[in-house]
Order: C-alpha cells, then sequence, then structure tokens
C-alpha cells in the first residue's frame, strides 16, 4: 500500500529552531525545488497495492535518497547515515521535521531500486539531470558510469542483474 505524503513540509518548525534558519540558498534545497516531486511520487505509486498492506515509505524520501547516494557517490548505508546527520539531507528528502531516530533502513534502498525497476529509475536520472541541466549553479559532484542514454541507475541494475545471473 502506498499514501502520497504533503510536497511542501514546513522545515523542522518545532523540534529545532531551524524552521526559518536553515539557508534559503542551500544546493540542497535549490534542488528540491527544481525537481518534479509530483510526477515521481505518481509513477512510484503504481508500484503498490492501493489499500492494502503495510504503507510504503514516502516517494520522496526513496527517491531523494537516491539522488543522494547518485550524486555524492555513496553506499545505500552511507546515504542513509548522512541523511541522519544532516537537516538539508533531510529536508530535501521531504521531513518535515528533523529526525533524531533512524527513519528508514539503508536495505529499503535496494529492495526498492528492484521494485522500481530500470523504467523508473531511468526516468529518476533524467528528472534529476534536467533540474541540473536548468540549474547550472547547484555544483555536484558526480560520478556517473556508463553511458548517458541507459542511465545511472538501469545501469547498476544490468550491473546487478549480471551478478545474480538474472
Amino acid at each position: 500500500m502506498y499514501r502520497s505524503e504533503k510536497f511542501n513540509p514546513t522545515l523542522f518548525g518545532k523540534l529545532f529552531h531551524l524552521g526559518g534558519k536553515l539557508a534559503d540558498g542551500n544546493r540542497w534545497l535549490k534542488l528540491a525545488e527544481s525537481l518534479p516531486w509530483e510526477k515521481l511520487d505518481a509513477e512510484y505509486g503504481r508500484f503498490f497495492a492501493a489499500g492494502y498492506g503495510r504503507p510504503a515509505k514516502d516517494s520522496r524520501l526513496v527517491c531523494g535518497l537516491l539522488v543522494v547516494k547518485q550524486l555524492k557517490n555513496l553506499s545505500d548505508e552511507d546515504a542513509v547515515a548522512e541523511f541522519m546527520e544532516s537537516p538539508y539531507l533531510q529536508a530535501f528528502c521531504g521531513l518535515e521535521y528533523f529526525a533524531l531516530e533512524d527513519v528508514i533502513n539503508p536495505g529499503i534502498l535496494s529492495e526498492r531500486r528492484k521494485r522500481l525497476g530500470a523504467e523508473f529509475l531511468a526516468l529518476l536520472d533524467s528528472e534529476l539531470s534536467a533540474a541540473l541541466k536548468a540549474n547550472r549553479d547547484l555544483k555536484f559532484r558526480s560520478a556517473r558510469g556508463g553511458s548517458r542514454e541507459e542511465g545511472f541507475w538501469a545501469g547498476l541494475l544490468e550491473k546487478l542483474g549480471g551478478l545474480f545471473g538474472k
């Protein structure tokens, strides 16, 4: 089951006094404004049953962590660790309050990549590329491997499939 969350949360208003004090010029906050979260959410929701089972993790959280992982060239574990340490990354991933406890298990990222498949990951990659091209002032060092046509995530899925003989 999947339930869509709101896309414009207030930033940590009650837990920390960061609500209005996060730097508006932060590259993660600017990138968050550039990504089409609603479009990604609609596509993400198609991969889950309506009204049955345990609710899935929010699309913005999962997609945001996949973007962090890609842009910072991190493992799933390191991406989640950086997310837990940074209010900017938590805001980028759509959290309303700064989380002090674990929000997501790194294993979910691997499971979601498999569930969502190459087509969704190619969409995420293309939307990220478009957002970065539209905002040339955002500087991220990306370790993009493989050909541009297949995209980062599609290439990763292909490599994983080769390892497991699928």
